[in-house]
Order: C-alpha cells, then sequence, then structure tokens
C-alpha cells in the first residue's frame, strides 16, 4: 500500500510564529519501493508528537508496519496497524514511553479484533511494527517483529532494537560451530518470525529502559526488512556520504541502491530517515 505522511497538530498560531523543529524532507523523509512483490504490504506514517507547551514538531513520530505477506491482508494490516498505533498514542496521557507501549498494544489489539470477524478458515491478519519518538536530544522506541532500527553516528552504523526473527538465534549456532557461517545466512528458517502483531499477546517486545541520548549530525532509519539487500556494510559506506545532505536525498540514495542490485526476489522496502541538525 502506498505510504502516508501524518503531520497532526492544533497549535496552528505556535506553528505560524516559530518555525518547526523538524521539517519535512529536510530533516525527516520516507520512500518505498515494491521490489519484485505482487503488492505493497509495508506503511508508514510520520506524525507531530509535540506536547502542548512544545513548538511544531519538537516531538517527531516515526510508525513503520511491514504485513506479513504469508497471512490475510498484509496490506491492510500494515495500514490499520500503523494507523492505530498513531491515534493510540495521541488518546493516551502519561509519560512517552507509557504512550508507546499503549500504541503498540492498541494496534496488536485492533487487528485481533478484525481477524475475529473473519471466516475461521483464514489466517489472522499481521504486521510488525517500529515506533520512534524522536526529539533533537533524544529518541524512544518501541518493536515488534524483524523491521530494523538504525542509528548512524560518526561514521558507524548501529542497529538498536532488537531482531524478533530466527536469524539471531541462526548466527548463535554458527558462533558455536554448528553450521558454517554460509549456511546461516542462507538457512531456510533465517527471517521467520519470533514475534507479530497478530492480535495475540505480544511476547516479545523490544524498547529501552531510558531515552537514547542524540547528537548533532545522527541518522535515524526505521525501515521493513527489505533494506537487508544492502548489506551492513555497504550501507554504512552509503550513509557516510549523507552526512552533509537532506534526509529526502538519503532516502533516495538507499531506495537507489537496492533497485540497482536487482534482486530478482526483493521483498518490499520502505525507509523511513530522520537526520538531527
Amino acid at each position: 500500500m502506498s505510504a502516508t505522511t501524518t503531520v497532526l497538530t492544533d497549535r496552528v498560531p505556535l506553528f505560524e510564529t516559530q518555525p518547526p523543529a523538524f521539517i519535512q524532507e529536510q530533516d525527516f523523509a520516507a520512500r518505498q519501493y515494491r521490489g519484485r512483490r505482487d503488492n505493497q504490504e509495508d506503511y508508514y506514517a510520520f506524525a507531530d508528537a509535540a506536547e502542548p507547551e512544545e513548538r511544531s514538531l519538537e516531538r517527531l513520530l516515526l510508525v513503520v508496519g511491514d504485513g506479513l505477506g504469508a497471512h490475510a491482508g498484509g496490506s491492510v494490516a500494515s495500514y490499520i496497524g500503523v494507523n492505530a498505533f498513531v491515534r493510540a498514542y495521541h488518546e493516551q496521557d502519561g509519560p512517552h514511553s507509557w504512550k508507546l507501549k499503549h500504541a503498540i498494544e492498541t494496534a496488536n489489539e485492533t487487528l485481533g479484533i478484525i481477524t475475529s470477524r473473519m471466516p475461521s478458515v483464514a489466517p489472522p491478519m499481521g504486521t510488525t511494527m517500529v515506533g520512534v519518538l524522536i526529539t533533537p536530544k533524544t529518541m524512544e522506541w518501541i518493536s515488534v517483529g524483524d523491521s530494523p532500527l538504525f542509528l548512524f553516528r560518526d561514521g558507524v552504523l548501529h542497529r538498536l532494537n532488537a531482531d524478533h526473527s530466527l536469524s539471531p538465534l541462526i548466527d548463535a549456532r554458527a558462533e558455536r560451530g554448528e553450521i558454517t557461517r554460509e549456511e546461516a545466512e542462507n538457512h531456510p528458517d533465517r527471517h521467520t518470525l519470533q514475534a507479530a502483531l497478530l492480535g495475540m499477546p505480544l511476547a516479545m517486545i523490544d524498547t529501552p529502559a531510558e531515552p537514547w541520548p542524540l547528537k548533532k549530525g545522527d541518522i535515524i532509519i526505521a525501515a521493513s526488512d527489505g533494506i537487508f539487500t544492502l548489506s551492513h556494510k555497504a550501507l554504512e559506506e552509503l550513509l557516510s556520504f549523507g552526512k552533509h545532505t537532506t534526509a529526502d536525498k538519503i532516502a533516495d540514495a538507499i531506495i537507489f541502491a537496492i533497485r540497482r542490485i536487482n534482486n530478482d526476489r526483493q521483498d518490499n522496502t520502505t525507509v523511513g530517515v530522520v537526520k538531527i541538525g
């Protein structure tokens, strides 16, 4: 399903007197590529999450959902899940970490309600999800599934959130010498998920204990797993050239690099980029 960029704000007078903390396309942007799939089953949203006393876009919410292609309505699931997340975040009061937790639980429950109304023979609707709350100085996130959250800082790319696929378990077998590295990288179960939003109790949720400090020059990327067509090193090298450009150009460059590889099994790819100026 095609992407949406949602900017929610009811602080028009404040916006008119002060520029937003984050500027669309310059500081935050997203791009998508359908790849070799029949449908685009990823969905994303940006939303203004600023508190009433803050200027517009002083807190930016980025949510990425990757619908499960083997399940009914993967594109519908990611669309419903992402929008339920954004809506629930804004409806809840309290600490930001609590609002993120409430949002992902609400998204999961919403998918469960819809699944319960479907024929009993249909598989449940499902999606992975990563929700990121970003200010110019800090970042918090919550995620379920294998959609990655990266931080590029000082020339080094770090994955911040946990991978809820079987990849970490298979890689651990390779490290113990039970299988070779090549066997691990090509294992048929490598991308099988241990957790996703399916309307059932969430057994695995990744979220930091404290807000993650950010600094000028940091680049944050939330993506669907189609980005893994690029190796860690290739993505790191690409981002090293992006430190002097804008978020939209970085997102364009990532998608262009993936398209150039021309993988005959290329998955849907969504790339959301936030640059700390």
